[in-house]
């Protein structure tokens, strides 16, 4: 299995800061140990960049509002965003039926609903990113008849030392390689060669595109047509 400390080495060589058959100090590997997590962080606010969605679940308790984050009512790691949500009605049974909730994407559309007290079935729901914890608004506000959804982005790892392995897909090993070596570079006052900076732009595009998951479009209502159009003349047959 690959650790930590075999990626740095590898890193450290593609931009010549290691020469072959030279070992990592304690002073880089700890260095480069940090430099890896950020750019794990980083890559953690891209949707493309993580593999898997997951969906955790509570029961309603009839509350407008829910944390969301280590210790809070959804007790999982606090999410940058949320990526769709759904409320579940009869749930553990044969007939249960899942509503979406659509998320309001910004505050300031939050602020422009009147009735927030309202209750009903949910439709929509405002997450509120605040540190620790985030904070999942509903609108209208679900009784505590439904079970709770959401799907937020699977958290990649952190290593927590040289030896940890990478528990990743193994697209992942060849895109943090090569793109860890141009995080470095700065610090040894080195300039990667372009060779490694097309490198790894392509590692990255390659697991960017094994994620890329597309949703279907979905017009409006009011501007759906059940009619053949005819493309050459610009008119409905």
């Amino acid at each position: 299995m690959t650790t930590a400390v075999d990626l740095l080495t590898l890193a450290l060589k593609d931009i010549g800061a290691l020469g072959i058959g030279q070992s990592i100090g304690p002073d880089d590997t700890a260095d480069g140990l940090a430099t890896l997590n950020m750019m794990l962080g980083e890559w953690q606010a891209e949707r493309l960049s993580v593999y898997h969605l997951v969906d955790t679940a509570i029961p309603s308790t009839g509350a407008q509002s829910y944390t969301v984050g280590t210790g809070g009512n959804f007790n999982i790691q606090r999410p940058v965003r949320i990526e769709a949500a759904y409320a579940r009605l009869n749930a553990g049974s044969s007939s249960a039926i899942d509503y979406p909730v659509k998320i309001i994407e910004s505050r300031e559309d939050y602020a422009r609903i009147a009735l927030k007290g309202l209750t009903s079935f949910p439709e929509w729901a405002f997450y509120d990113a605040t540190y620790p914890t985030g904070n999942l608004i509903y609108y209208p506000i679900p009784n505590a008849s439904f079970e709770l959804h959401i799907l937020t982005m699977e958290v990649l790892p952190q290593f927590a030392a040289p030896g940890s392995t990478i528990n990743l897909p193994p697209q992942y090993t060849s895109a943090i390689r090569y793109n860890l070596g141009p995080y470095l570079a700065p610090s040894y006052q080195i300039e990667p060669l372009p060779s490694l900076i097309r490198r790894a732009a392509n590692a990255k595009r390659i697991i960017k595109r094994m994620n890329a998951q597309i949703q279907s479009m979905q017009m409006p209502r009011g501007l759906r047509s059940y009619q053949k159009w005819n493309i050459y003349s610009g008119n409905p047959y």
